[in-house]
Parts: C-alpha cells; sequence; structure tokens
C-alpha cells in the first residue's frame, strides 16, 4: 500500500463528535458519534473537480463547523453546533471565463469573516493574485497580499495572533521561491508589505508552519538539494519585520520528500513526511536543535494512507498544536506519532 495524494478533513467538537470532511465524486461529510461509531454520510456537491485544491474546513471556538468551496464561485458552508444538519450559501462571485480561484482559505473572528485564496488568470497559471477578502461590521474589503510566481501551485499558512493573522507563502525571486509573511493590521484594515525570509535560490514546495505557547515559530518545507527534495527546518522569533531564525537545519538528505507537518505535545515536536510513498517520523526535544533517527509508521507499508487537516475543541487535544496529520484512508485513526 502507499500514500494517496488527498488531504481530507477531521474535525472534533468539545463533546467529542467528529466529522471528516473528504472528496468522492464531491465533498462528503462522515459524522461519528461521541463514542467514535459511524452513524451517516451526507454529500453536499456532486462534482469530481472539489478537491483540497479548491475548498477549506474548519470549525470555531463555539462548535459551530464551517467551511468555503470553489464551484464557478465561492460558496460557503456551516454546521450549527448541537447539529449535524449543513447549510450552504454563495460569497463571492467572479468571472469563471477569465479566472480560477485555488487553495480558499476562511476565519471567523467574532461577526468578521475573512476570505483568503490564490487568483489565476485563466492564461497565465504560475502567477497569481494573493488577495484578502475581510468582512467587518456589514461591509467587505479587498486587499491584494503580494503578487506571486511560483512554479508549482502551492498552498499558503494563516497563523493568528490576537485575532490578526499572519500569511506565510512561497513567491519567486530571480527563478526560485522564497519564503515570505506578512501581517494584517485590523486597525487600518491593511496588510504590510511582504517580507522575505530565505534567500538561498533553491526551489522550495509544500509549506508547513507553527506557532507554539512562547510565541516560537517552527517551519518546514521541501528545498531542493541536488537531485531530489529534502526536508528543511528553521525557526525563530518573528519580529515586526524579520524572523530571528534559530535553528536551521536539513532534517533528510535529497530524496522524494513531500508534505512533511508538525504535530508539538508539550515539549515534544515531530515531523512527519512522505517519501517512496512510506510515512516518516522524526521527533525533536530541545525546540528543533537536535532530532531523532527516522521512523517509517508500519501503517503507511501496509495500507493507503492520506493527509487530513486536524482541528478539535475536545479538551484532550488541547495538549497538541497540530499543523495537519497522516491517517488510513477511509479511517480516521492518526499515524506517525
Amino acid at each position: 500500500m502507499s500514500f494517496i495524494n488527498n488531504c481530507s478533513t477531521i474535525i472534533r467538537r468539545s463533546n467529542k463528535e467528529m466529522f471528516c470532511v473528504h472528496y468522492d465524486s464531491g465533498i462528503v461529510f462522515d459524522y461519528y458519534n461521541e463514542h467514535g461509531n459511524y452513524v451517516s454520510s451526507k454529500k453536499i456537491k456532486e462534482n469530481r473537480f472539489v478537491d483540497f485544491t479548491n475548498s477549506y474546513f474548519t470549525l470555531d471556538k463555539y462548535d459551530n463547523i464551517y467551511g468555503i468551496y470553489n464551484n464557478n464561485g465561492l460558496k460557503m458552508i456551516d454546521v450549527p453546533k448541537y447539529s449535524n444538519s449543513i447549510n450552504e450559501k454563495p460569497i463571492l462571485d467572479y468571472d469563471v471565463n477569465k479566472f480560477n480561484i485555488l487553495f480558499p482559505y476562511i476565519h471567523t473572528v467574532d461577526d468578521s469573516i475573512h476570505i483568503i485564496y490564490h487568483v489565476f488568470n485563466n492564461n497565465s497559471s504560475n502567477s497569481s493574485a494573493l488577495l484578502h477578502h475581510y468582512r467587518h461590521n456589514g461591509l467587505w474589503v479587498e486587499n491584494k497580499i503580494d503578487f506571486v510566481n511560483q512554479v508549482i501551485a502551492d498552498n499558503f499558512i494563516v497563523i493568528w495572533v490576537q485575532n490578526s493573522p499572519i500569511i506565510f507563502y512561497f513567491n519567486l525571486v530571480n527563478g526560485y521561491e522564497e519564503l515570505f509573511f506578512s501581517r494584517f493590521n485590523s486597525s487600518t484594515v491593511t496588510w504590510s508589505n511582504p517580507i522575505q525570509i530565505t534567500n538561498n535560490k533553491k526551489n522550495k514546495l509544500y509549506l508547513s508552519v507553527i506557532k507554539d505557547n512562547m510565541n516560537f515559530y517552527h517551519i518546514v518545507f521541501c528545498e531542493n538539494s541536488g537531485n531530489g527534495y529534502a526536508v528543511k527546518y528553521i525557526n525563530g522569533y518573528l519580529n515586526e519585520n524579520s524572523l530571528d531564525i534559530d535553528t536551521s537545519t536539513y532534517i533528510t538528505g535529497p530524496s522524494t520528500c513531500m508534505y512533511p507537518s508538525f504535530i508539538k505535545e508539550k515539549s515534544k515536536l515531530y515531523i512527519m513526511w512522505v517519501n517512496y510513498g512510506r510515512l516518516h517520523t522524526s521527533y525533536s526535544t530541545d525546540l528543533g536543535k537536535s532530532w531523532s533517527e527516522h521512523t517509517i509508521d508500519d501503517s503507511s507499508l501496509e495500507d493507503d494512507f492520506v493527509r487530513a487537516n486536524f482541528f478539535s475543541n475536545f479538551e484532550s487535544d488541547n495538549i497538541y498544536n497540530v499543523g495537519s496529520v497522516f491517517t488510513i484512508h477511509d479511517d480516521i485513526g492518526l499515524l506517525g506519532f
């Protein structure tokens, strides 16, 4: 068995009810009760082109599940707390003959809505505008965060600090992907000028970022190194105009590495990634200064597995700080740690 390049979403409410959102010629919500027993499934859209590159799902602190997907316009989905009923409404239209949207992201803060996405001209698939729509007090404001060029379209990562987003993303500089960040100022409703973090003239893919409770940022991605892509880890404190890098190191040598991601459990930091269709894990107990030998999860040898975003309000899950996770295909058990 091997890795399947897809990404589902696992959501656990505070009462331990779970939803697994995945794709099967459309968006499917699988509902599990508080005992972990499967109850029902509902497909909300019959569309074989909808997948993790054009949809996103999460939950708020009140156990309301919500999300967004692109289907000739952005649609918003919500599943109110204490319910498994799914509601849908259009939220943003655009000219589908001229443009396309990838990696839509949505986040609600009280009565405000933030939507971020890449918008591409259909005649230029490697160049996009990274746009932000902000709804506050009933009014929408649109901001351009940056114009982005990438050899391969890749996701961005949003970290929230005091109800304001910070976005991390790759952009080409002299033909190489370098890492940038920008901050949103909710007072002026504007984004800072993009700030470049890396400048080593090496192509990069598969970004993942988490911030721990000490305001320390952990960043991992795959970086071209000779005849393959290696897992690269950096960390540090984020200042107003720079990342004060403390550690920068390769976790692996060049190979076929894909989709590195974090799980931080108290003081133990795990990095998991896919290589040759198998799930590898390494961990650090000293804030990334040294790393364990790689291990391969046995389940990734025996079963098909996929990536999954993971969001939870369940109290026992609070010890985990998660980027994304890996899980058995058609199951919800977590792998790799």
